[in-house]
């Protein structure tokens, strides 16, 4: 399978918020960079992929632009999607209490996700988040002061 398939792959699985198709995407030794204040393991990203799910049910990442080259898969995103349940990211280890559904909807800046496939296996991903995106800026979207910490 190409490294382009299997990012394209893993897009649709979150989307589809099937977690059992997105781990068997993920090599053992998988790490996320950029939308959390700290790297995500395979089993972190898993719980994070499930955060967003029980979040944000019409989570869409809008792919365009992929560019492969080898084994590395760039795909610019621009997410959207409405806060219609718990978001709760105690779980992934930030101090911050579940924040109930707002109903509100939100077009996120756009991103770059770079994908390192090995063995069929998404290694690594990482996303370029600018100001607005990632954890922290849902979290400011969503109304909720950062503690020194998290930011």
């Amino acid at each position: 399978m190409s490294a382009a398939t299997i990012a394209k792959a893993a897009l649709a699985a979150w989307e589809a918020r099937d977690l059992d198709k997105t781990a068997s995407l993920l090599a053992d030794n998988f790490v996320l960079t950029g939308p959390a204040p700290e790297p995500l393991s395979k089993a972190a990203f898993l719980t994070f992929q499930k955060v967003h799910n029980d979040a944000f049910a019409d989570w869409s990442f809008n792919a365009r632009d992929l560019q492969e080259q080898g084994q590395v898969v760039r795909i610019t995103i621009q997410i959207t999607a409405t806060h219609t349940g718990d978001f709760d990211v105690s779980k992934v280890g930030l101090p911050i209490p579940p924040i109930t559904a707002t109903g509100k909807s939100r077009q996120w800046p756009q991103e770059t996700l770079t994908f390192t496939v090995e063995d069929d296996k998404i290694a690594a991903l990482h996303a370029e988040i600018g100001p607005g995106g990632g954890v922290v800026g849902t979290l400011e979207w969503l109304g909720v002061k950062l503690p020194a910490q998290a930011a």
